[in-house]
């Protein structure tokens, strides 16, 4: 085996709280993280030869995309071969990201590819490494890259995170909905977003021991009176128009449940099936906004 192709799949998250920092000053998470089917195909190369030294080659159908170690996908590349290199030999690494995730929208696409090389060179190189000890080692590299290493190499669609969100706990969910995202036309910076909540009055979090209840027992009421995201109290005060967005998804559209994903600026709707979504998905694309529909996984 010389290439591998991974479908990276997105996440939302349908709760997240935050209870405190830790020493190293990084927020205390609580987080309850669900897969869809909107997805990127990463597809990885591996030429060895005869050279000591691991080469990293990064491509994209996105051009705007960097190529370095600013891209989680080459940083996840770069870590496996600084930590596997002596099992492996020397060669070269050809990625390839084909992005359909919209970049910068909390949505894990990131994560997502660095997640996907990681379990790519896992098959590769006959590491043979579980996924407990996968997302170990991709907890080195983000903190949503656990979680989609689960998702890429196990049957579970949901979990919960903790600490800093790379503490997974899976969750054995039967609640399914269709999904919609939309995005405006600019990225939300999620440093910018962690340090401006310290300073914001958070009046109602969400009650997540309750939250995970409701998804095991498929209690759609449940579910939806404990999908809370504090970072909204942050995010929908400083740019109006994720705000303005979340509230035309409510006015708008059939949505049962509409938050914000991450630290923005992505907003979702959940809805009974799928061509709701869509149309819902058609409505928000006529007043220029950037939307897609998908499935919880």
């Amino acid at each position: 085996m010389t290439e591998v192709t991974i479908k990276s799949y997105g996440k939302i998250n349908l709760s997240l709280d935050i209870s405190g920092i830790r020493e190293d000053g990084y927020h205390i998470v609580d987080t309850v993280m669900q897969k869809i089917s909107l997805c990127d195909e990463v597809s990885v190369r591996w030429k060895p030869s005869k050279e000591k030294n691991i080469k990293i080659e990064l491509q994209s159908n996105k051009s705007f995309l960097p190529k370095d170690e600013r891209n989680i996908a080459y940083k996840a590349a770069a870590f496996m071969s600084e930590n596997f290199a002596e099992k492996v030999g020397g060669g070269k690494l050809e990625i390839y990201l084909q992005k359909y995730i919209p970049v910068s929208a909390g949505l894990a696409g990131g994560s997502g590819n660095g997640a996907a090389v990681i379990t790519a060179l896992n098959r590769l190189w006959n590491i043979n490494v579980g996924a407990r000890e996968l997302c170990r080692i991709g907890s080195k590299i983000g903190a949503d890259v656990p979680f989609c290493i689960l998702t890429q190499n196990s049957r579970y669609g949901c979990a919960l995170g903790e600490g800093t969100g790379a503490d997974i706990t899976v969750i054995k969910s039967k609640f399914k909905k269709a999904v919609m995202l939309v995005k405006p036309s600019f990225g939300v910076s999620t440093k910018e977003v962690y340090e401006g909540i310290d300073n914001c009055n958070i009046q109602i979090r969400p009650k997540t021991t309750t939250l995970i209840e409701g998804l095991i027992h498929n209690n759609r009421q449940v579910v939806y009176d404990n999908m809370v995201n504090v970072l909204e109290t942050y995010t929908l005060n400083k740019y109006q128009e994720v705000n303005n967005i979340k509230n035309k998804i409510i006015e708008e559209t059939a949505a049962e449940k509409v938050l914000m994903t991450g630290s923005g600026p992505t907003v979702f709707g959940l809805f009974s099936n799928i061509d709701q979504a869509r149309q819902g998905c058609e409505h928000m694309r006529k007043q220029g906004y950037e939307a897609y529909w998908a499935k919880m996984l």
